[in-house]
């Protein structure tokens, strides 16, 4: 049985199509993860000087030092970069979002093309069900990460949003160890103690995504050789053999 051309030409822009999202998906993941690696390292090290100055504000706290609210405007000036860096992190997550969403419409269309080839009289029923098989698993594959990086998106907002509200509380506060001001100093403290927790899971959170991120990447790369494999597969003009 012979192929018509419109058939050949049209396996091969499909071919083309998921070839070329194949090589977006994966320089997408390579800046994915260099953007975190860069993130990661500046975080830590704005981490530990954080820290660092906290320690100092905590001591002249219980030495009731005069300079207090010298060292918190010190605090304040990291703290609104931090704030600045979480909301870029989280229109990144954002945009994760987007492609994550755009790999699962991409794997849905190869599965429904699978369903297509499997209708068709000339193609190895057992490569047909190979082939499901192996891109609904991919579909999953997309979808967990896609859940990932909604819980990632989430996450980044509420750290965002929380460091946010410090700061500006944090703006108007004016520390002072007098008898009517001392509990409200007490409770401002904790405020920057809460500041620095986010700076920490911020920290985790970076090193969990870069982990997810070379995870999809090594998923991607599965996905790119079997559809190569895929494209390759002979094309029998032969009666199906069931």
């Amino acid at each position: 049985m012979r192929i018509s051309g419109s058939i050949v030409i049209t396996l091969m822009m499909l071919g083309a199509t998921v070839q070329a999202q194949n090589g977006r998906e994966a320089v997408q993941n390579r800046a994915q993860i260099n953007q975190g690696k860069r993130d990661l390292d500046r975080d830590i090290r704005e981490l530990e000087a954080f820290k660092v100055k906290m320690e100092v504000f905590n001591r002249s706290f219980d030495a009731r030092d005069g300079k207090i609210n010298t060292l918190k405007a010190d605090l304040l000036t990291d703290m609104a970069r931090e704030v600045r860096q979480s909301e870029e992190k989280a229109k990144r997550a954002r945009r994760e979002i987007a492609q994550s969403s755009q790999e699962v419409r991409s794997e849905r269309r190869e599965v429904r093309d699978d369903v297509k080839d499997s209708n068709r009289g000339r193609y190895d029923h057992k490569d047909d069900k190979k082939d499901l098989a192996r891109d609904r698993a991919n579909t999953r594959d997309d979808k967990r990460d896609r859940k990932d990086d909604i819980r990632d998106f989430e996450n980044q907002i509420k750290r965002a949003d929380r460091q946010a509200v410090i700061l500006k509380t944090m703006k108007t506060v004016n520390f002072s160890f007098d008898a009517r001001g001392i509990e409200k100093s007490r409770v401002n403290r904790k405020l920057l103690n809460e500041f620095l927790e986010t700076l920490r899971a911020d920290v985790v959170a970076t090193q969990r995504e870069i982990n997810e991120d070379k995870r999809e990447g090594r998923e991607d790369r599965r996905e790119r050789k079997d559809d190569r494999e895929e494209r390759n597969e002979y094309d029998s003009p032969k009666k199906r053999r069931w």
